[in-house]
This record gives C-alpha cells, structure tokens and sequence, in this order.
C-alpha cells in the first residue's frame, strides 16, 4: 500500500511537472498585437494553393488547407521581434506530429512609417509565402514545403503612420475573402 501511494504521489509530481512546461497562455499579453480579430474567418489563394485561417479565441486558430483541418494555440510575443508583436507557433510540438505537417504560424501587426518601407517588407519572402493583401493592408502569406513536412501561415495588418492604409501597389483583394461569424 505504501509503494502504491508513493508510486501515486511520484505520477502526480510529474505530471504536475509536464504541464507547467506548457508556456502557451490561454489569453495574450495585453500589448499583443494581432492582425485577426474576434469571429474572422479569412480565405486567401496564392500560387500555393488555398488556406482558411479561423479566429477562434485570442490565441487559437484554426487552419485548412486541401485535406487538413487543425486548431492550434499560439505563443504571444512578449517582446518584438523583427517588428512583431502578435502571437506565432514555431511548430516546436513537430516532435510528437510524425503523420502531419508541421504549422509554422504567425498572427501580428506591422507598423510603418513610410510607404516605402511597406513597399521593400511586402517585397522579401514574396516569392516563397506569395503574398496576397487588400487594400488596407490585411495581407496573407501560405507556403508548403513537402520536403520538410512544413506548411507556413502569415497573417498581417500593415499600418502606416498609425492607420491602415488606403491603397496598396499589388493589392490582390479578390484572393482574399474576409467574414465574420455573428
């Protein structure tokens, strides 16, 4: 009986240890910037295909593409990184998802002073995560690489001196179609 009991407190230590490991809060920083806003459903098509990202609470989205369908929980920032203060996963749980892909996700604002600036940001990894964007800045990037077993999903709201902008050079609104749920 004693072994049991000592066998019983040892497991619930452990465990108590595992999920303390968890970094991934349920809700975000405060000063966490997120493009997605409550009830958003957006759909973006680029040369890589199609993808549904869901705003399903403040840090869990849910993400489609051909046959996949997952929900996962991003990591708030707590300090920028490279201009980003919004939520990401790092597909760092890959480990345990032999049989799927492995979700590198981003969700942030991006602010900028000038038109230019936007212009040269919009400009890098345009050719892997193929940009597609509105107008007022709401811009979306997807890419698969099946040689790393790796899909990755950017979603951004650009804003220019403090607002979003009125008109962006290369705007493809038509490949991106934004709803909310009531």
């Amino acid at each position: 009986m004693r072994n049991l009991l000592r066998g019983l407190t040892l497991s619930l230590i452990f465990m108590s240890i595992l999920v303390s490991c968890d970094d991934r809060p349920s809700l975000p920083y405060e000063f966490t910037e997120l493009a997605m806003e409550p009830g958003m459903h957006i759909e973006a098509t680029n040369k890589n295909g199609t993808v549904s990202i869901d705003y399903i609470e403040p840090l869990k989205r849910r993400f489609q593409w051909d046959d996949y369908d997952e929900e996962r929980i991003l990591i708030p920032r707590k300090s920028r990184w490279l201009g980003e203060l919004g939520a990401y996963d790092p597909a760092d749980a890959y480990v345990w998802e032999v049989f799927s892909p492995r979700v590198v996700a981003s969700d942030s604002q991006l602010h900028f002073d000038s038109m230019s600036d936007i212009d040269k940001w919009l400009y890098q990894s345009s050719g892997v995560l193929d940009w597609v964007y509105t107008d007022d800045g709401l811009v979306v990037g997807f890419n698969k690489n099946p040689s790393r077993n790796q899909v990755d999903i950017a979603v951004y709201q650009l804003y220019l001196n403090g607002e979003k902008p009125k008109k962006l050079k290369g705007s493809r609104p038509e490949n991106i179609k934004v709803s909310y749920e009531n």
